[in-house]
């Protein structure tokens, strides 16, 4: 069994079997997961709590093991409308619910809903069952984390990173 216990963001090592790992978006927000890859070889993955692994992600693990990790097809839901500002108003709605989300110029993708589907046709938006890979926006703060940090220096923050500390450091007069 491959134990892929690291993201690896560098080069892969030449000669190295590289595996690959088809997950759902809900595999994919798991630090801990059994799973198979494509060839039939069993992988354990266990990564610090918090990781989210995208579309194209490369894990590594004992014995120079590799996997990249691909979007898996899933059940989803294909928002369109006849206007720019009704699938505007249609992702606002579905972003004020936190609801994950893949974004296109002329269209979102989002995990199946009933609830959420009547919602977006009360709107005016056509909703349409689709089976596809599902990547969703990762979100201005880097993934799924929503904690303020004052120690993330400014060229390597993300911009609602910087916006949010700056907020901060406003309210907090004496604070540097």
């Amino acid at each position: 069994m491959l134990r892929l216990t690291r993201i690896h963001d560098g080069p892969i090592d030449p000669g190295a079997r590289v595996h690959v790992l088809r997950l759902t978006h809900d595999e994919r927000v798991k630090s801990r997961l059994a799973a198979l890859c494509e060839d039939g070889t069993a992988a354990a993955i266990l990564l610090p709590r918090g990781a989210v692994l995208r579309d194209g992600t490369v894990l590594a693990g004992d014995e120079g093991a590799y996997a990249i990790v691909r979007a898996a097809p899933q059940p989803l839901a294909r928002v369109t409308a006849p206007t720019p500002l009704l699938l505007l108003r249609a992702v606002y709605h579905l972003a004020n619910r936190h609801v994950p989300a893949q974004l296109a110029a002329d269209h979102a993708l989002i995990e199946r809903d009933a609830v959420l589907e009547r919602m977006l046709v009360a709107l005016g938006a056509q909703v349409e069952p689709v089976e596809a890979p599902f990547d969703p926006e990762g979100g201005a703060y880097g993934g799924h984390d929503h904690r303020h940090r004052d120690d993330v220096d400014a060229a390597s923050a993300t911009i609602g990173e910087q916006l949010s500390i700056e907020a901060h450091r406003a309210r907090a007069p004496g604070k540097p």
